[in-house]
């Protein structure tokens, strides 16, 4: 079977689009379009029905793409373990992580990765913690970091570092000259709350995932980007909670308490288990773990 059906079928599944996934893999429409048919032809099922918003995946399509996965995950193992008996490192990985640990942490990871492995293409999704273990769980990525608990799972889990959850107020609000304030002192002015995309599908939000709604906010505004609550709050419409990784990215004139009592969160690497490292990720694992040290000093 050319694995690049499987490809084409499951980028469709990814974007939603046909002509989102040609432009993702450098084909025209009609050459994935051909490409489907022709593994529909070979498999015997129909895998994609056209709707007035596009295409849909069929039942049947639904259930093929984990065992497509796996085979694209066999046969990428393949390539690099060969790559590995010439002495080198080369390949593919899907790293899916917070957008957090993408603005902080992944520019000069990467740039260390390039810089030792030239050979190592990364594919980087960014996605809240709900939506990269599924990701991870039906082969989608090959590891995440994202926000881990101590809860048994059956995921394998590294913690990497505890990140401290603040409240941001614009600088000249009452409660800015405060070293600490609770999340019920927050409770009373307009908040900004984050509005995730998984929310949609039954998961809690920011900041809702983390204070595990101990408080009921006054929200007054919902956004999805950290700049724009940022930037809000510096022009005086509300408060909000942020993490001290999130503020590390951009320059504000909002103040930052710490919380009483104080909230903090573990972020960590997570790996389906029993499941060998393919060596490109590896390489990047190695990177990453470095730059750790190297930033917090451990």
């Amino acid at each position: 079977m050319d694995n690049r059906k499987y490809e084409a079928l499951l980028t469709v599944a990814e974007t939603g689009s046909i002509t989102r996934a040609a432009e993702q893999m450098g084909y025209t429409q009609s050459g994935i379009t051909q490409m489907i048919k022709s593994l529909e032809n070979e498999l015997g099922v129909t895998l994609l029905t056209r709707t007035n918003r596009g295409v849909s995946l069929t039942n049947a399509a639904r259930e093929l793409l984990p065992l497509m996965r796996d085979e694209q995950r066999a046969d990428e193992r393949i390539k690099q373990q060969c790559a590995a008996f010439s002495g080198k490192t080369a390949g593919r990985i899907t790293i899916g992580c917070l957008s957090s640990v993408s603005e902080s942490w992944m520019p000069s990871v990467l740039e260390t990765l390039a810089s030792r492995y030239p050979g190592i293409q990364v594919s980087m999704k960014e996605h809240e913690t709900p939506m990269l273990l599924e990701l991870l769980a039906d082969g989608s990525l090959d590891l995440a970091i994202c926000e881990i608990t101590g809860e048994s799972t059956p995921l394998e889990v590294v913690k990497l570092h505890t990140d401290e959850i603040i409240a941001i107020v614009p600088q000249d609000h009452e409660l800015a000259g405060r070293g600490s304030v609770t999340l019920q002192d927050l409770s009373g002015y307009p908040f900004i709350s984050y509005t995730i995309g998984e929310t949609s599908l039954g998961y809690p939000g920011w900041p809702e995932a983390i204070i595990k709604r101990k408080v009921r906010f006054n929200i007054a505004y919902s956004c999805k980007d950290n700049l724009t609550v940022i930037k809000m709050i510096d022009h005086r419409l509300g408060v909000s909670l942020a993490s001290d990784l999130i503020m590390r990215n951009y320059e504000t004139s909002a103040a930052r308490l710490h919380l009483d009592p104080p909230i903090y969160r573990d972020i960590g690497i997570v790996k389906r288990p029993a499941e060998k490292d393919l060596p490109a990720a590896s390489a990047f694992t190695s990177c990453l773990m470095e730059f750790i040290k190297n930033e917090y000093h451990i």
